[in-house]
């Protein structure tokens, strides 16, 4: 079969990202006020909410660590990632959530345990918001406020434009929480930046003939790179069974550095916050342990690149990247990444 066929709706859905980011973009001050009139509404101003808690599995994790930094980088304010099997497995129901907003993430909106920790969560006291592609699902059904990502149907089960649809909702959803979040100006940068890059493959294909040469390969991000590097490690993981593992660059170096070598390659994203300079400076170690380096980022030696804008926008351009690295690197081994083996679109997790 001809390669550039392999994959054919992974990559429609990919350059189906600009236009489901304009969308989101139009709505990023209005879905920004609605949050804020919910918690006003529920009389815990968004100045005096308890905390903000994030419910996902999978990619929609990934987005759901986005908005942590987000939230955290802004307000200040308590933030975690639910555990969901604290409560379908070990029977722990949640308490004292009253002021908290919980935002509940799921593609579909009928994961059943996202479904069924959130309706737990309302009873706890947390107000709830749900991010989904369909307004209809049982999640929307049952939360405060929706966030309908509008991305229109997405076939090829590794999951593309919901991702960074999830991505960019959560980026709106902080911003109803205070002063100092990304404006909307900003998110009209990113539908444009993110055509760039899909009309630009070249680099992309050069590190692909690479990367199908291994087995198993290190992401490496920091700070709005860090999901985006656990992102695209899952997306490696999923087209191409490759064992490939995101890190945080800062946790990389407590020992998992030592993965690496001639046969593994470090994968490093590296955008233009301050915590990035923490990702670069890991060439040094990797060379000295004969580790291939791909480097992606915004950095001028940069093979792969986008570009800088300053805000956390750009984990949504350095997850574009590992698509487009998962796809190539998916058909350089003769995979059709629209269907890996023994994986379904939407997993029935309890």
């Amino acid at each position: 079969m001809n390669s550039a066929r392999l994959g054919r709706l992974m990559e429609a859905e990919m350059r189906d990202q600009p236009r489901v980011l304009a969308a989101l973009a139009d709505r990023f001050s209005t879905i920004g006020a609605d949050i804020g009139a919910l918690l006003a509404g529920a009389a815990e101003s968004s100045a005096n909410t308890v905390g903000v808690a994030f419910l996902a599995r999978g990619s929609s994790d990934h987005a759901a660590l986005l908005g942590r930094y987000a939230v955290e980088l802004q307000t200040g304010l308590p933030t975690c990632l639910v555990a969901p099997s604290i409560a379908t497995a070990y029977g722990r129901e949640p308490r004292g959530f009253r002021g908290w907003l919980l935002i509940a993430l799921s593609q579909s909106g009928r994961t059943p345990e996202i479904v069924d920790l959130t309706g737990r969560y309302i009873a706890a006291g947390a107000k709830v918001v749900a991010v989904t592609n369909d307004p209809d699902s049982a999640l929307a059904r049952i939360a405060d406020y929706t966030v309908a990502l509008e991305a229109g149907p997405e076939r090829a089960v590794p999951a593309t434009k919901t991702v960074t649809a999830q991505m960019l909702a959560v980026l709106a959803i902080a911003s109803g929480l205070g002063v100092g979040g990304m404006t909307q100006c900003e998110a009209a940068e990113l539908p444009s930046a993110a055509a760039d890059l899909l009309a630009d493959i070249e680099a992309v294909r050069h590190a692909a003939e690479l990367l199908a040469t291994v087995d198993r390969l290190a992401v490496v991000g920091r700070s709005a790179c860090y999901p985006a590097a656990l992102e695209t490690a899952l997306k490696l993981q999923e087209t191409t069974g490759i064992m490939a593992h995101g890190f945080s660059s800062a946790d990389f170096r407590h020992g998992p550095i030592a993965v690496t070598g001639p046969g593994t390659p470090a994968l490093l994203l590296a955008g233009s916050g301050p915590a990035d300079t923490d990702t670069l400076a890991l060439r040094e170690p990797l060379s000295t342990r004969y580790a291939p380096i791909v480097l992606a980022g915004t950095a001028t030696e940069a093979p792969i690149t986008w570009p800088a804008l300053g805000h956390l926008g750009e984990c949504l351009l350095a997850t574009i990247r590992g698509q487009q690295l998962a796809l190539a690197v998916a058909r350089e081994l003769g995979i059709d990444a629209d269907h890996p083996a023994g994986l379904a679109k939407v997993t029935l997790t309890h």
